[in-house]
């Protein structure tokens, strides 16, 4: 089974600089590299899992040789992992931007709602994420990859989380540490109720579920 890639002899700079008529093509910049391998293998996850993803395909997809993929990232896990990072920060960010202006009340309720439109949007994603924290506690290599993005995420995500308490001068009664914790592990068991019973767990319900722990966390004495 192909699940941890390394990496190999591959030159990393292995990048076309030739188009397929035969003039010469501008060098796409390293954020550019590294933005198309992301969106490849967003692609290539989406349609083999983490598993069975092959970063030779990530790389066609993207238009780059294995080289280039390697030069940007170790290995397949750790391409996954910052991948899982940028798509959970794009998540936390949305969600603070919906709540930005709001009073507690009306936070709870929005946030709830942001939460459950993109995990019941992105069904195959959620099993991604699964599949890689099955892998995460089977595989030491792949568990190094996982602990690191998820506990910056964490991090980020408590500090937000004491942001938005401070805001609404609630700072003192609220442990960002264990709601980041909580969170988190909420969304991981909601992702599983919601891809193996999507008829009873559905948006309302895993709404419900997010305002409920959120209502409880911030709730005013």
């Amino acid at each position: 089974m192909d699940i941890v890639e390394t990496e190999s002899s591959a030159t990393p700079d292995q990048l076309p600089r030739i188009a397929p008529h035969g003039e010469p093509i501008a060098r796409p910049s390293r954020n550019e590299v590294r933005r198309r391998i992301l969106g490849a293998a967003a692609e290539e996850f989406a349609v083999r899992g983490f598993a069975a993803a092959k970063l030779t395909e990530i790389a066609r997809r993207a238009g780059f040789t294995k080289g280039a993929v390697y030069s940007n990232f170790e290995s397949k896990q750790d391409l996954f992992a910052e991948l899982f990072a940028e798509r959970s920060l794009e998540l936390a960010g949305r969600v603070l931007a919906e709540i930005a202006d709001l009073d507690i009340a009306d936070a709870v309720g929005r946030g709830g709602e942001t939460i459950s439109t993109w995990l019941v949007g992105e069904p195959g994603w959620a099993l991604l994420v699964l599949e890689f924290g099955v892998q995460a506690a089977r595989e030491p290599a792949i568990a190094e990859a996982y602990l690191r993005e998820r506990r910056s995420l964490r991090s980020q995500l408590e500090d937000l989380i004491a942001g938005r308490a401070d805001a609404w001068g609630i700072a003192d009664r609220v442990d960002a540490h264990v709601l980041a914790i909580t969170i988190m592990a909420l969304i991981s068991g909601l992702m599983l109720e919601h891809a193996v019973d999507p008829e009873q767990v559905d948006q309302q319900a895993v709404q419900s579920a997010v305002a409920g722990v959120f209502a409880g966390a911030f709730a005013r004495p």
